[in-house]
């Protein structure tokens, strides 16, 4: 990895570009917004934005696996356990025991279905409204901007070191 080491420390006009110009810092900030927006809309159902998809991972899957979920979701484990344990909690999803070498599947309660059928018709609200915001061709184009970013960024050095843990 080449490194550009400046000579000096960063001026007023470097430091506005490294706010201005970084991708990690404007990808956490329309995170932040886009979170909020859906978090708005989901809370009658009783889930975050984090949540929804998992029950609908879990909803739509074969088997559908603690593995599985990371995977799909690009969560470290401790994030997905938390919310799996609240999920758990809440009576929406159960574990079931390992199987041998196979791993414990989850699947949703019927309180679980019910929970993710009342937050899918918030969820189609509040994706239409981000669609009436912008345009559908904006979401699309965004989300397959995202798609090929997300692609990019599993081939950096760090972000292959850190899968391998």
């Amino acid at each position: 990895m080449t490194q550009r080491r400046p000579a000096k420390s960063p001026g007023h006009d470097e430091c506005a570009d490294m706010y201005r110009l970084c991708l990690s810092t404007n990808l956490r900030r329309t995170e932040r917004l886009v979170t909020r927006h859906y978090d708005a809309h989901l809370a009658p159902a009783g889930v975050t934005a984090v949540q929804f998809p998992m029950l609908a991972i879990i909803g739509s899957a074969e088997e559908a696996t603690v593995r599985l979920i990371a995977s799909q979701l690009d969560l470290d484990r401790s994030t997905l356990s938390r919310n799996l344990a609240l999920l758990s909690s809440r009576g929406l999803v159960v574990m079931g025991p390992p199987a041998g070498p196979k791993p414990a599947t989850l699947s949703l309660t019927a309180k679980g279905r019910q929970t993710l059928r009342r937050a899918y018709g918030l969820w189609l609200d509040a994706h239409a409204a981000i669609e009436a915001a912008l345009s559908k061709d904006a979401v699309s184009g965004g989300l397959e901007f995202l798609k090929t970013l997300r692609h990019g960024a599993r081939e950096l050095p760090a972000a292959r070191a850190s899968s391998k843990r």
